[in-house]
């Protein structure tokens, strides 16, 4: 399996080994409260993040990409999860992260979009990703305006609204020049 590396993470596929680390991360409520699930995910961290490592193991075996469990260099602590999840009712390849509280602000979310665009764009060679974010996560938006995704409006998934952004390869190409 692929393993990736930024400045300041390092990133290996999400498994069994992560699912105590991703339990604890997703059991924080301001972790889970932006997401679809957050109900279920406050009322079952442990089943809940073995639900996810499931279907992260499972798309890693089908489709060579999917979730990453992400660690900082240098100490190796678990600051979070992200990657690229391929969502049926998109018909596209999502990047998404979700990271520790404590690391806020350092600007992880940018830097694992980034190379979520490098890893989706370059080495699996797609031809466009997409994001989604609740829309009251003004901070999940700015960061995935900074990385040069387009936001294009709302989508209704029946329980609940999403911002929806998007980016082409040949946006993407283009901004990188």
């Amino acid at each position: 399996m692929t393993s990736l590396a930024t400045e300041r993470l390092d990133l290996v596929p999400l498994g069994r080994a992560h699912l105590a680390e991703y339990a604890a991360l997703i059991a924080k409520p301001e972790v889970h409260r932006y997401l679809s699930q957050a109900k279920a995910i406050a009322a079952d961290p442990a089943g809940q993040a073995e639900r996810i490592v499931g279907i992260a193991e499972q798309q890693w075996r089908d489709r060579g990409y999917g979730p990453f469990a992400v660690f900082a260099r240098g100490d190796g602590a678990f600051v979070g999860r992200g990657g690229l999840f391929w969502i049926e009712r998109l018909q596209a390849v999502e990047i998404n992260y979700m990271l520790d509280p404590a690391t806020w602000g350092r600007g992880y979310a940018t830097e694992l979009a980034r190379a979520f665009l490098v890893f989706g764009f370059g080495r699996l060679g797609l031809d466009r990703m997409v994001a989604t974010t609740n829309p009251e996560n003004a901070a999940s938006r700015r960061v995935l305006l900074k990385v040069g995704m387009t936001a294009d409006g709302q989508r209704d998934f029946g329980t609940h609204m999403v911002d929806f952004f998007r980016i082409d390869r040949s946006a993407w190409e283009g901004k990188r020049t």
